[in-house]
């Protein structure tokens, strides 16, 4: 064989041999996954109490069903079925319970309204997550 064709068959030997590598999936190590940021902090009296006082939680709630919605501390100490807000469990929080169809106890919220969408439900969600601060 003259040069150039030995130089032509290593060439295509040493990329078929690259190419069966990735085939049977040894393949370099890749930079590490980075986690997404953090939610931004979701504050109480700028995300969450205004969606309370729109939805009309804030006016039937100031005492209906043992509950008033209006503060933080109010939330935590809850009302005739418990406390409405466990601090970093939103999942678990009779406030997202509520809110959700159908739910634990009584009827879902708003009484008589439209079923807030997920991203209303998910800042109230994400507040409790964090804490439940009162921000």
């Amino acid at each position: 064989m003259n040069t150039r064709l030995q130089a032509a068959f290593l060439m295509f030997l040493l990329l078929a041999l690259l190419a069966g590598c990735k085939d049977a999936g040894i393949e370099p190590q890749s930079d590490p996954v980075t986690p997404p940021p953090p939610a931004a902090e979701v504050s109480f009296s700028q995300k969450v109490l205004p969606i309370l006082t729109v939805q009309g939680c804030v006016s039937c709630h100031g005492g209906s069903g043992g509950l008033v919605v209006g503060t933080v501390a109010s939330l935590l100490a809850g009302g005739d079925h418990g406390t409405a807000v466990v601090p970093g469990n939103g999942a678990g929080s009779n406030l997202v319970k509520k809110l959700i169809a159908p739910p634990p106890f009584g009827q879902r919220m708003p009484l008589g309204g439209a079923q807030l969408p997920d991203s209303t439900i998910n800042v109230i969600r994400t507040w409790i997550n964090q804490g439940a601060k009162n921000n």
